[in-house]
């Protein structure tokens, strides 16, 4: 993660400043991923996707939707605890999220390139 993220920035600094971010922002998706969805479970996986365009760098996790027999739809919200989603907000320019009630959901992060 940290290597492609940083891939391509001339500045040293700048770039290492990318790479702790994005993989800070993969992290707070993953875990908040196994700790939210069917993810967390076992068997289950997650897809984790990195995508850049000249100027911007995007950060993708793909969950594999509610646990089984859940009753509790919930979909991402930021709280005020500065953990998970408050800290992908801090650390990103813009998140969002695509998906619907009882399917995975989609988060997306992107952070703003040099």
């Amino acid at each position: 993660m940290r290597r492609h993220a940083a891939r391509g920035i001339a500045n040293p600094m700048a770039a290492a400043e990318i790479a702790n971010r994005a993989s800070l922002i993969a992290w707070e998706l993953m875990d908040n991923a196994h700790q939210h969805s069917y993810s967390g479970a076992p068997d289950q996986t997650l897809t984790l996707m990195l995508e850049r365009s000249r100027y911007l760098l995007s950060i993708t996790v793909t969950d594999a939707g509610p646990t089984p027999g859940c009753k509790r739809l919930s979909f991402p919200e930021q709280k005020s605890h500065g953990g998970g989603l408050g800290r992908v907000a801090s650390l990103s320019f813009y998140w969002d999220w695509d998906g619907c009630a009882g399917l995975p959901v989609t988060v997306k992060a992107r952070i703003e390139l040099p």
